[in-house]
């Protein structure tokens, strides 16, 4: 080190204040009684999947919170091709199957043209854990194909 220069202990750091660590506080999950229900909004839209070199893809979306559940309405189905796309595709509600033993079920819609379609919900709610997936077949390799479903869903606050 050249002459001259001086070591300075961590400036605001927690060592060099002799401060320890604190958590932040947050409010205990017993505050949270009262059940507000609004519109889904972006909350319903999966992120993008892209189609596989064999045609398939998978998207899905569902409730991000414990205590949160959503009661849908309808659900869009799109691919980035358009919708002369010759993928087909089938929407599912429930959990994600395990990948190696997992088979599909709870099927909510059958085969579907996966380029474009759009179709009615009603009745189908899921709560924390569980999701609504798409999975497409036959479609273009690297193309993206899109899930967004709508709805309400309702969600737990404090008073």
């Amino acid at each position: 080190m050249p002459r001259g220069w001086v070591l300075h202990r961590y400036a605001g750091s927690l060592p060099a204040s002799g401060a320890r660590a604190r958590r932040t506080p947050s409010d205990p999950i017993g505050m949270y009684i009262r059940e507000v229900t609004v519109d889904l909004g972006n909350d319903g839209m999966a992120p993008p999947a892209v189609f596989t070199a064999g045609g398939g893809a998978v998207a899905f979306v569902g409730p991000r919170v414990a205590g949160e559940a959503w009661a849908l309405d309808q659900c869009y189905l799109s691919t980035s091709v358009g919708l002369l796309d010759a993928a087909q595709c089938i929407v599912y509600a429930g959990p994600i199957p395990a990948p190696v033993a997992g088979i599909p079920q709870y099927a909510v819609t059958g085969s579907l043209a996966g380029g474009g379609s759009q179709f009615g919900l009603g009745g189908v709610v899921i709560s924390f854990g569980h999701f609504v997936y798409a999975i497409w077949a036959g479609g273009t390799p690297g193309a993206s194909a899109f899930l967004r479903v709508t709805g309400t869903k309702t969600a737990f606050t404090t008073p």
